[in-house]
Order: structure tokens, then C-alpha cells, then sequence
């Protein structure tokens, strides 16, 4: 996720970037800031930054509620979280992953995009 997560800031540095050159007061540049901007919000809400262990899948809670759970598990069309004991939880619908490779599609055709990233 580390790599979905650097890709996905450097495209949006140069959406940034593209919109400050183009700001001259129109909606257009000024919607593409605020989109930057909300869209980069939404990065530092995935939990991306928590240690490895925890980062494979999350929700989007401003902390790291998965904290002792382990990477998704799936078997038999069934998908779960493991806790440090050994409990079962199931994945949460909307998991931060699965969010950030939603605001990844945007620029699945610019180089550096990894089909492995299509949701």
C-alpha cells in the first residue's frame, strides 16, 4: 500500500501544481485545489502511516482501530481479520485500501499505475 500511497501524493503534487499555474480566479483551478486538498485529507485519514502490521486494511477511523489485527485472510469465498489472539473479525465493507485504489482511477492511464491497484 506504501507505493499506491507515494503514487497516489505525487499525482495530486502535480494536480496541485498544474492548478496553481492555471489559477487565474476560475472554477475550474480553484475546484481542482480544493479536490487536492480533500483528496489529500482522505490520504492522512487511511491510517497509511500506521506500522506495517496494521496497515493492510483498515477503516477509516483517525486511528488505528485494527491495531493487533493481522492482514486480511480470505478462504472459501470468505474474507476475515485475525486479531492477536486468534479471533475472527470480518473486513469492513470499505476498508482504507480499498478507498485509496478508488482515488487511484483517476490515473490509471499515467505511468507508475499498477493494474494491481484496480479496485
Amino acid at each position: 500500500m506504501d507505493d499506491l500511497v507515494r503514487f497516489l501524493r505525487a499525482c495530486l503534487d502535480d494536480d496541485e501544481a498544474a492548478a496553481r499555474a492555471a489559477l487565474d480566479g476560475t472554477w475550474g483551478a480553484s475546484r481542482l485545489l480544493a479536490q487536492v486538498h480533500a483528496t489529500r485529507m482522505l490520504l492522512d485519514a487511511s491510517n497509511a502511516s500506521c506500522p506495517p502490521r496494521c496497515a493492510t486494511e483498515h477503516c477509516f477511523t483517525g486511528g488505528c482501530s485494527l491495531g493487533r489485527m493481522g492482514p486480511v485472510h480470505e478462504a472459501g469465498g470468505e474474507r476475515w481479520l485475525c486479531d492477536d489472539i486468534g479471533r475472527r473479525f470480518p473486513v469492513p465493507p470499505v476498508t482504507s485500501e480499498w478507498a485509496l485504489r478508488v482515488l487511484a482511477l483517476p490515473y490509471a492511464g499515467r505511468p507508475g499505475y499498477r493494474q494491481a491497484w484496480w479496485p
